[in-house]
């Protein structure tokens, strides 16, 4: 496959099977929010609430696991967050509170960074010039992930009780995951030669060679701790009470606290190197970066936004039973498999900057369709609408990361961290705004933004050149 070695196969797949697997616990809940209000009792505000809290903490969870990799090897952290998985889901599985609710989907949130280990372990197994396609294949094929627990989830809640199906579903869920953990533990391996060179976690500071590019980076780093400033915001009274006043507080001063250090940090590590002359090869654009962060805040982030609330629209909307919905719904995924890949293939056949152009502008004009579905519209015309959306988006992750490892190789992995957080940065802010706006206002602020990112394209700089590491 794809001139790849036996060994190089038996990582990609048991590797994008991890991955795949914790997509399916993370969107468990996705396929049941309308059975969670009738069953557990949870209302939309809850529920709204519930959905920004699972992929809040994905941000910082990043961060860590980015680091846990780096230090201890992807099979081993693999493991253990497969593991982690399973127990959340188990444990969602039985809640029976609002707030036992709440700390489940927070806790899943942790489960959406295995991304970045999958991504460390296949850079330690793949050549440069196999990269790209390994990468996205894996990426690919497990965030179809989402798509799967859509459509299955349901199926399997139908054979049994309404009021304990989706336990059961969950459950199952937490099931795979962990055997799964045992079975990537036992088959996959580390890379002989283990590489260092290649580190995946989000560090706050980022090398940059002008003092443009400084301010630049700090300014990206506001969003970062914005979203999870937007979580505690929605627990400290909006429009549910969850924190008292004075323990908001302490966090608002917390996450400012940690800006703070971390734009100090970004400060700290390169006013002294922004002294010195850097080479051809060590010098590019901070904006490169920036600009594709802002792109993957729409192509991913807008994703997991609908992903969270598509089965929801749809029996709502259209009066369906939770099972079709869920099989509906998942037409907003499921395209994953070949989609992902596909935009890079895109991009080495057509260029980075012109298909990320064609890509984005084509999310937007879908998206402002999409704002005018109503009951009225055929059932299925709105699923090749959200079909043709879900192409523009996923074939744009690919593009998206096909261009990052073009601005420098040597920062290919805190770049790449940076992009891959911004992706749960869109998903925080579009679910946020959806717990505020009608269900059509909400496809049009998603297409609005995606008209702000379609005109920063025009100052995105062609990758003619590839970065090479002058370590």
């Amino acid at each position: 496959m794809f001139g790849f070695s036996s060994k190089q196969k038996s990582v990609l797949h048991l590797t994008w099977a991890a991955f795949f697997l914790t997509f399916v616990a993370w969107f468990n809940m996705a396929p049941f929010n309308t059975t969670l209000m009738q069953q557990a009792g949870l209302s939309l505000d809850q529920i709204h609430i519930l959905m920004i809290a699972n992929v809040a903490l994905t941000i910082p969870a990043r961060i860590v696991i980015g680091s846990l990799v780096d230090r201890s090897g992807p099979r081993l952290v693999f493991t253990w967050l497969l593991l982690f998985a399973a127990a959340v889901s188990f444990y969602f599985s039985q809640a029976e509170t609002f707030h036992e609710f709440l700390i489940s989907r927070l806790l899943m949130g942790i489960a959406g960074g295995g991304f970045v280990v999958g991504i460390k372990m296949i850079a330690e197994w793949f050549p440069p010039e196999k990269m790209g396609t390994a990468q996205g294949l894996y990426a690919g094929w497990g965030n179809f992930g989402a798509a799967a627990a859509a459509f299955s989830l349901p199926s399997i809640a139908l054979l049994f009780p309404e009021e304990t199906g989706w336990r059961v579903a969950t459950a199952f869920s937490g099931l795979l995951c962990l055997v799964w953990s045992g079975v990537y533990w036992k088959y996959s391996q580390e890379a002989p030669d283990r590489g260092r060179n290649f580190p995946v976690n989000l560090v706050h500071s980022i090398e940059v060679t002008s003092r443009k590019d400084l301010v630049l980076q700090i300014l990206l780093l506001i969003p970062v701790y914005g979203a999870i400033l937007a979580l505690v915001w929605k627990l400290s009274g909006h429009p549910l009470p969850l924190l008292p006043t004075g323990v908001s507080w302490m966090f608002y001063a917390g996450v400012v606290g940690l800006f703070v250090l971390g734009a100090g940090d970004c400060i700290r590590v390169n006013l002294s190197r922004l002294t010195q002359n850097f080479s051809q090869e060590q010098h590019y654009e901070f904006r490169q970066i920036f600009i594709l962060s802002l792109v993957y805040a729409l192509t991913f982030g807008s994703e997991l936004a609908v992903v969270s609330m598509f089965p929801q629209f749809l029996e709502s909307t259209f009066q369906l039973s939770v099972a079709t919905a869920g099989l509906l719904g998942s037409s907003f995924a499921v395209m994953n498999l070949i989609t992902r890949p596909a935009g890079g293939w895109l991009s080495d056949l057509l260029g980075r900057r012109r298909t990320l152009f064609i890509l984005v502008l084509g999310a937007m004009l879908s998206y402002w369709a999409m704002g005018e579905i109503s009951s009225g519209w055929s059932l299925a015309g709105v699923i090749l609408l959200a079909l043709t959306c879900s192409i523009f988006l996923q074939a744009g992750n690919g593009a998206c990361f096909a261009a990052v490892p073009l601005i420098r190789k040597d920062l290919t992995g805190k770049m790449a961290g940076m992009a891959g957080a911004y992706g749960n940065v869109g998903a925080v802010f579009f679910l946020t705004a959806q717990s505020f706006v009608s269900d059509a206002d909400f496809f049009r602020i998603i297409g609005g933004y995606a008209g702000l990112v379609c005109l920063s394209l025009l100052f995105l700089k062609s990758f003619k050149t590839r970065h090479v590491s002058y370590n």
